[in-house]
């Protein structure tokens, strides 16, 4: 029986735009190194994005941003300042909304608590989850555990709120290493959002179940609960391979 249901929130639940960072990395690099292309700007950027997200004292997503913009700039030999960029970025993705099928699904699955388990500041994904009038029991974030997935303390904070046993919660996320390996490796069932056709290989993670979008998830998460009750747990089956960190 499915006690709860953890979803991860951008590419998942919000649509933050696939062109809203290459649309920032192209007024850069327009603005300051026209012969540089903005694929590379955001690669290097990407490349960055992380590097501080185990630091200690723990930093924001906001800071992560910043500072990995600030060292991109100085990689390209770019002279300006990053927070006017990464003030716009926020600002569009504040304006982020929900995939089209969410409220339906949200409300098919209503009864059963849910969460959003994500890589933002608090504030930023509380004001996107209101405006698109979706309610969730619990909102566990990287700001209020001072982690980033797929770290478990993540994933146990949403346990410890919905007062359920990894076994008898479900997480539903697009990342196959923050999502899938993260969730796993604190014992959750995990049900795979393939939006993008992704082919899987036998090196990554394995995710109990897959999906195009959040459409089928009501039947999907019960066929994982006939699965996990009708197959022993194989931990060694279960340990997955780091992938690329990207932005959730």
């Amino acid at each position: 029986m499915v006690r709860a249901i953890t979803f991860d929130a951008f590419g998942t639940v919000i649509d933050e735009g696939q062109d809203v960072l290459i649309g920032i990395a192209r007024e850069i690099c327009q603005a300051h190194r026209p012969s540089l292309r903005p694929d590379a700007l955001l690669a290097t950027w990407d490349r960055y994005l992380y590097s501080g997200a185990d630091s200690e004292p723990f930093w924001t997503l906001s800071e992560l941003t910043q500072e990995s913009l600030g060292k991109a700039f100085r990689d390209h030999r770019i002279e300006a300042d990053p927070r006017p960029y990464v003030e716009s970025l926020e600002s569009l993705w504040r304006q982020a909304t929900a995939f089209p099928e969410v409220p339906r699904v949200l409300e098919a699955l209503d009864g059963i608590p849910r969460a959003i388990v994500s890589d933002a500041d608090h504030a930023f994904l509380e004001g996107i989850l209101k405006s698109n009038r979706l309610r969730f029991d619990a909102v566990i974030t990287s700001e209020s555990v001072r982690a980033y997935k797929p770290r478990p303390q993540v994933f146990q904070a949403a346990l410890k709120v919905l007062r359920a046993s990894p076994a008898e919660v479900v997480h539903v996320g697009d990342s196959l290493n923050e999502d899938v390996a993260g969730a796993s490796r604190v014992g959750m069932r995990t049900v795979w959002v393939n939006r993008a056709d992704v082919h899987l290989t036998a090196a990554d993670p394995k995710p109990d179940a897959a999906v195009r979008d959040l459409a089928g998830l009501p039947d999907t998460i019960e066929g994982v609960l006939d699965q996990a009750s009708t197959a022993p747990e194989n931990p060694k089956e279960r340990q997955p391979r780091p992938s690329a960190y990207r932005v959730k």
